[in-house]
């Protein structure tokens, strides 16, 4: 194999290791921002039964507040949650205006912490005996859309810590090799086919995914420290080749 055809691949290898190294990475910054955007918005909501005397409502108020599980504890008076009804829906306000009396009661908004998601259903179940709820309201899907979008960033950060060990023991190695003196002749031309095989492989996901940026809320990009490591391990890999091919 020739100087130039070995460079050659080289390229191609880094830049489809850079590729999907590179597309690991933008989608555990979406699963991130994804589980953040629903996990902010998520709240479980208890409807008070009837008229309930502030002096209670204020204890239970601190009784939720004091709960573990909850991360944010705030009362929705009657009047806020029929202006929120009648910015969401006008003609259901104007039926309930038919009856006279605002029929909406007080209810409480709480954000549960993080590692309370998981077993969100037992807490439920442990702060029905605080009051005489008349309802419990939460979104199961979008908790279930949480509970997975955690989990895939658990995954993918799995994943990419191990190619990180990887790239570490490959650093490692060739500087082994590098202090016993073994290096071979063609060394700097294969890193740096490996470093333009990187750049070239993180454009190119780049530019598959870039269409995501219009999602402002959804959309985040990898840090540039992370990119940057990527090209000089792409540089690593194709100097580790040169030693390796010059030793064989």
């Amino acid at each position: 194999m020739t100087a130039k055809s070995r460079a050659v691949w080289v390229f191609a290898f880094a830049a489809t290791a850079a590729m999907a190294a590179e597309t690991l990475l933008l989608a555990e910054r979406q699963c991130r921002r994804l589980e953040g955007a629903l996990r902010e918005d998520f709240r479980v909501v208890l409807f008070l039964r009837g008229d309930v005397p502030e002096s209670r409502r204020k204890v239970l108020e601190e009784q939720l507040r004091a709960q573990p599980e909850a991360e944010q504890v705030r009362y929705v008076p009657p009047e806020e949650a029929l202006a929120a009804l009648k910015r969401e829906d006008p003609e259901l306000v104007d039926a309930v205006a038919l009856v006279g009396e605002n029929p909406l009661p007080g209810a409480f908004e709480v954000e549960p912490t993080p590692q309370a998601l998981p077993g969100l259903a037992s807490w439920i179940d442990s702060v029905q005996g605080l009051a005489a709820w008349s309802d419990v309201r939460w979104k199961s899907a979008q908790l279930q859309a949480v509970l997975r979008a955690g989990l895939y960033d658990h995954w993918l950060r799995l994943a990419l810590s191990t190619l990180s060990c990887a790239a570490a023991a490959l650093v490692l190695w060739v500087l082994s090799v590098g202090l016993r003196g073994t290096a071979r002749a063609g060394e700097s031309v294969l890193a740096f086919a490996g470093a333009l095989g990187g750049a070239g492989g993180l454009m190119l996901a780049a530019l598959a995914a870039w269409p995501l940026h219009r999602d402002v809320l959804l959309w985040s990009w990898p840090p540039f420290w992370t990119q940057a490591a990527l090209v000089a391990s792409c540089a690593v890999l194709g100097w580790t080749l040169s030693l390796w091919r010059g030793e064989s």
